[in-house]
């Protein structure tokens, strides 16, 4: 019987079972639909969490420790598949710098370099900005990856791994006997499995809930929509707020986010639109000139102040969950792949496991991260 079951096929999931297939270990995954097309496709690829300074240290730790890896494993992949990433060092500007202070400690505690601009040198770094702004702080060692290819690299180093991927087979609940899972309820009838490693993105909370265990996560839209340039209009990612901007090699420029609760509905509204062009042209006027070819949704797995619960499941021995990751799945999946493949195996992680316990008490101070 296959070691390891890996319930999610998005990037966590499939990093997830790269991992473990490099481990040397025999793995399967199984998705509720088609590997790779839920958040994991629909976010934007920055490497990075949006105002870094804001969020706990548990997940700086994890996005550390992503960052080191991701620019290695992008070239790998990109090396054993054919199909390139598209890992691009371009750097972040953030352009709403009320924060100052507070971020130049961060990045003097977490070792990250962190340049306040102004005047020339704010237009050098960044043509296209606004030229009523006059103040940012840049990042430059901030990176970016083309999250649909990076996608499509993962899948493709999965089959050259003979990791087994079974798509539109969605899990419905699992046989618990002894304090053990024996087999799952799939929409293709029981199957038997020898360890769990439950990575379902936004349902997974209320898959995990069949056992029992109620964790406080919860679905979160994000809309957003992709301008046609020629290249090199922008050459930064520029966040404002909870608005950025990401440049792809061949002109694109995405723009995002909306942040709405509203249950598992991923359609997309006139309003959301028209408020991400608005803020798009608000932050680079030209944009203005250029059509948009795309607007779509993903729902993020929302959690309290975005840390994600990663670990074992405190009453049920052979199931492990990664669960959680909000707005930053696709840039902590490096690290999380790491930790849990530690935990399954008994080996080791860079990042202490405690804070992302499953049965963690969270703090008074918790809250819910735009």
């Amino acid at each position: 019987m296959t070691e390891f079951t890996v319930i999610g096929g998005g990037v966590i999931g499939m990093m997830v079972a790269r991992e473990l297939a490099l481990q040397g270990t025999t793995v399967e995954l199984l998705d509720q639909g088609q590997p790779g097309q839920e958040a994991s496709w629909a976010g934007g690829g920055i490497l990075s969490p949006l105002h870094p300074w804001r969020y706990p240290d548990a997940l700086l730790a994890l996005a550390k420790r992503s960052q080191q890896l991701f620019h290695k494993i992008a070239s790998t992949l990109h090396t054993e598949t054919g199909v390139d990433p598209e890992w691009h060092q371009c750097g972040l500007l953030i352009t709403d710098n009320q924060e100052t202070s507070r971020a130049l400690d961060w990045g003097k505690r977490w070792q990250t370099e962190l340049v306040p601009l102004s005047g020339e040198a704010l237009i050098d770094c960044e043509p296209a900005l606004n030229r009523s702004i006059s103040e940012a702080l840049f990042l430059p060692e901030i990176a970016q990856v083309r999250n649909p290819r990076l996608l499509q690299a993962l899948q493709a180093d999965l089959h050259r791994l003979d990791v087994r991927t079974y798509p539109n087979q969605a899990v419905n609940g699992f046989d618990i006997r002894q304090n053990r899972v024996s087999g799952l309820n799939t929409t293709d009838g029981p199957r038997k499995v020898s360890n769990v490693i439950l990575c379902a993105g936004a349902w997974g909370g209320e898959l995990l809930a069949t056992t029992g265990l109620r964790l406080p996560l919860e679905p979160v839209r994000g809309q957003m929509i992709i301008i046609r340039t020629p290249p090199g209009t922008l050459t930064r990612v520029v966040l404002h707020n909870n608005r950025y901007l990401i440049p792809r090699r061949d002109g694109r420029v995405l723009v995002g986010s909306t942040i709405e609760r509203c249950g598992f509905n991923k359609q997309t509204t006139a309003e959301a639109r028209e408020e991400l062009l608005k803020s798009a042209i608000a932050l680079a006027p030209q944009l203005a000139e250029f059509p948009i070819e795309h607007h779509w949704a993903g729902l993020r797995p929302g959690s309290p102040n975005g840390v994600p619960y990663i670990g074992p499941h405190p009453e049920i021995h052979n199931f492990h969950a990664a669960l959680g990751h909000f707005r930053n799945g696709l840039m902590l999946a490096p690290a999380t792949a790491e930790m849990v493949a530690g935990m399954v195996t008994g080996g080791s992680s860079s990042v202490p496991a405690t804070p992302y316990r499953l049965d963690r008490e969270l703090p008074a101070t918790a809250q819910h991260l735009s």
